[in-house]
Parts: structure tokens; sequence; C-alpha cells
């Protein structure tokens, strides 16, 4: 599900008119029943093997999408600490995606409260990792009242609820998780970051001497080590000798 298509199903159903209790309900609160069928869709198949296949498909590329906007933002203001998610809204994500949400019918309606108990941290920092998701379209949620056994001359009083939630798949992450599942070519963030990847371990090679990148990158049988150790310490003397 997309946060298009979210929006179009919030679009078609008006909050049903209800009669406030003595608390305070927030605006565009829907009855609880309202709209959650529509919201909510099993993960992938449904079943805990396809589910859990997809979930760390997606929580792999959220980290990457973190790490990449990281980079971005770092490059214009320097110290930057967090992309476009925070390492907090990386949590919650994970914590609703492991923890709370029902593989099969994709029900999710956590209390604020309960998600920080989960996550060890304070209540407004989960709700704004909450805000950020849902900027960087990874959930979207309605609020939801229900009726209570109260009555006034108005008629039936209601109680504000916890929020469902819908997770969704953001198209900045889209390619790379069909990616990992083996259903799509590798995309570009993934090729790009691979790059700068290799491009870092050229540079940390050039900085070595030949003893050095031994040392630190060979693993095999230990007398071809020694070998090699002995090639290496040939090699990093005829550079001396050359320098000189």
């Amino acid at each position: 599900m997309t946060v298009r298509s979210i929006g179009e199903i919030i679009a078609q159903a008006k909050p049903k008119k209800v009669y406030r209790s003595g608390q305070p309900v927030w605006r565009n609160t829907y009855n609880q029943g309202q709209l959650e069928h529509r919201l909510w869709r099993p993960i992938a198949d449904g079943t805990k093997r396809g589910a859990r296949r997809r979930i760390g498909a997606i929580l792999k590329s959220a980290k990457e999408l973190e790490r990449r906007t990281r980079v971005e933002r770092q490059r214009s203001h320097p110290g930057t600490r967090n992309g476009v998610l925070g390492q907090i809204g990386l949590d919650v994500l994970e914590v609703l995606y492991t923890r709370f949400v029902d593989f099969k019918t994709g029900t999710l309606e956590p209390a604020i409260a309960t998600i920080a108990d989960a996550v060890g941290h304070s209540y407004s920092a989960v709700h704004a990792a909450l805000r950020r998701l849902r900027t960087a379209g990874f959930l979207h949620w309605i609020r939801r009242c229900r009726p209570t056994d109260r009555k006034s001359e108005a008629g039936p009083q209601v109680e504000q609820i916890t929020n469902a939630y819908a997770l969704l798949l953001p198209k900045s992450i889209e390619g790379l998780v069909k990616h990992l599942l083996g259903k799509a070519p590798i995309p570009d963030d993934a090729r790009w970051r691979k790059e700068q990847q290799a491009e870092e371990w050229r540079t940390m090679v050039a900085g070595l001497s030949a003893q050095e990148l031994v040392r630190d990158t060979w693993t095999g049988d230990q007398l071809a080590g020694e070998t090699l150790a002995r090639i290496a310490r040939l090699i990093d003397q005829e550079r001396e000798s050359s320098t000189c």
C-alpha cells in the first residue's frame, strides 16, 4: 500500500458525527471500525516466514536510507548525526514490525506510551519519530474514538482510543526492497553505496604497506601466510630502496 492509496481511502470516508464526552477528542477522529479494514493489509503473504523475509528487507533498506541521507546532510552540515529517520525512528519502525503488527491481518494499534516502553525512549521522542516515519512514507495513521456507556442530552458519549497504523513501503526504498527479495536488479542507490565502499577500500589499501596488507587481510593457510609475509617484506624493502 502506498501513501497515495492511503490518502484516497481516508478522503472517501468522512468522520462520522460523534458526541463528545467530558474529555477532549481530536478533530478528524473516526469511529472504531470505520476505516481499519481498508487500511490494514497482511505482511507479505501473511505467513510468519514470508512476513519475516519482507520485514528484514524493509528494515535493511530503511537503515540504508538513513545512512545515505545522513551522509548527504553531513556534506552541507558537518556534524549532523541523523538522516531522515534518525536512530529512534529506526528503532520505532523495527518494533512496530517485529513486536506489534499482526502478520496475518496487518492490525497495528499500539499506544504511543507502549511503543516508548518497548524502545526505551521518551513519549515525546517516539512521537517525533512517528512523525518522521510518516513524512518519509513508512506509515500513516488515523485517530479513533469509541462510544462509552455514558449518555448525555446530546446522545452517546465517546472517548479517544489508540491510533490505527498502516505500514507502507515508500518509493525511496521500493527498488532496494525488491532487489533484496530477488525481484529486481540492484537499484542506483545500492550501486552507489557499493561503489563508495569499493573506493574506500582502494583508499585504505593504497595507504598500507605490503606487510600490513597481508597481516590485515590474509585469513587462509598459515604456511601460505608466512610465504606471503616474506614476499611482502621484500616488496616493502624494494619500495624503501626505490624511495631512497
